[in-house]
């Protein structure tokens, strides 16, 4: 369950620069197995096996996940420049992704 939830995330913070309808039909999925999910748990009433540290697992990975999308940004403003250059919107993005990470 969770590891589907974390590909979607890292499919969107990767290739949502390149295919930008990509995040909308992430966000529609999104909502449907939130539901899915939520109906399953309900109807298996199985609460014991859920605990907090899935929870925090998969909010570091959404916060990682800032990360390598600034870091993808980064890497394809460099490919498509006839002029490799370091653009400065680049690096911010960089650092403020870097700094909410907290690394």
């Amino acid at each position: 369950m969770y590891i589907s939830y974390t590909l979607m995330i890292f499919l969107v913070s990767f290739y949502g620069f390149l295919v930008p309808v990509i995040t909308p039909i992430v966000f529609v999925s999104f909502i449907i197995l939130y539901w899915v999910d939520k109906f399953n748990a309900f109807k298996r009433s199985s609460f014991d096996s859920f605990d907090d540290n899935r929870g925090d697992m998969i909010l570091a990975i959404i916060q990682l996940s800032v990360l390598l999308s600034a870091i993808s940004y980064f890497m394809w403003d460099l490919s498509i420049q006839k002029e490799p250059k370091l653009k400065l919107l680049n690096l911010v993005s960089i650092f403020f992704a870097l700094y909410f990470t907290g690394y």
